[in-house]
């Protein structure tokens, strides 16, 4: 077979079968459910699954979700990428992503979205996966499920932020970011920072409109879809409220003003 890399949704009804290929899994978005060798667990954001061909597994969604797959053929005439794969899917298991493979796996599966035709661009991102995923089990320790030692690193969060910016970002995906439950990060998150995990993701969107407007001459409708909001009037009275000025009037006085946009805030 060839390799193949593809994002797909998983039904609710629990399916079962097995395959002459090595298989990894990723979740991105909600949860899914898989058994593998009689081992059952939830396959959400952070977690994956590696299933090793001739293993039979079951499977099934849990509501709204999204995996990455990633199928490879269990022999390769290339000697060096034969060993690795081997040395992968040694047994069935399943792992947990700590942030910097996150971050990787977001970007890829932003590529693989906008491409999926293009097997050069798949073959490669299924290559940086699997040398990326080998990295981190091999000689890194895994982040435990249930806390992380150290605090909560802000900066791989706003990596993440800057990656996401223009859709809506939920608790339970920043949690998964760190293999956290939504609630652990939530009361771990206020006792680091003082605020809520909600007023942080505000709060980057604002400063990230307040440098736009100082440095581009994007119209403020364009902004708003760009930074997330669902429309220029709600980033307006965003805006508003947190600097105490309208970004047409802060443009005007840190960046360069388009007409239109002061006619509409005049």
């Amino acid at each position: 077979m060839n390799r193949s890399t593809q994002l797909i949704s998983l039904p609710s009804s629990a399916d079962q079968h097995d395959h002459h290929y090595h298989q990894l899994v990723f979740g991105l978005e909600g949860e899914t459910e898989f058994e593998l060798v009689g081992h059952s667990r939830e396959v959400s954001i952070g977690h994956g699954c590696l299933v090793p061909c001739s293993t039979e597994h079951i499977f099934s969604g849990l509501g709204d979700n999204r995996i990455l797959v990633v199928n490879l053929p269990a022999y390769s005439e290339d000697r060096q990428q034969q060993e690795r794969v081997e040395q992968l899917f040694r047994s069935a298991r399943y792992f947990n992503c700590p942030p910097q493979l996150q971050l990787l796996l977001r970007t890829l599966s932003r590529e693989v979205e906008s491409s999926p035709e293009d097997s050069l661009l798949l073959e490669a991102c299924s290559n940086t996966l699997l040398c990326s995923l080998q990295r981190q089990l091999e000689y890194l320790p895994l982040p435990q499920p249930r806390g992380m030692a150290g605090r909560l690193n802000l900066e791989l969060l706003d990596d993440y932020l800057e990656l996401h910016i223009e859709r809506r970002i939920s608790v339970a995906e920043l949690a998964g970011l760190f293999c956290l439950s939504s609630s652990q990060f939530f009361a771990r998150f206020k006792t680091e920072t003082g605020r809520t995990p909600q007023e942080y993701v505000s709060e980057y969107r604002l400063r990230a409109v307040r440098s736009a407007l100082e440095n581009s001459a994007a119209p403020i409708a364009q902004l708003a879809g760009r930074f997330g909001f669902c429309s220029q009037s709600a980033l307006t009275r965003a805006f508003s409220q947190r600097f105490q000025i309208s970004p047409a009037h802060y443009r005007r006085q840190h960046g360069q003003a388009l007409p239109e946009d002061l006619a509409k805030q005049a």
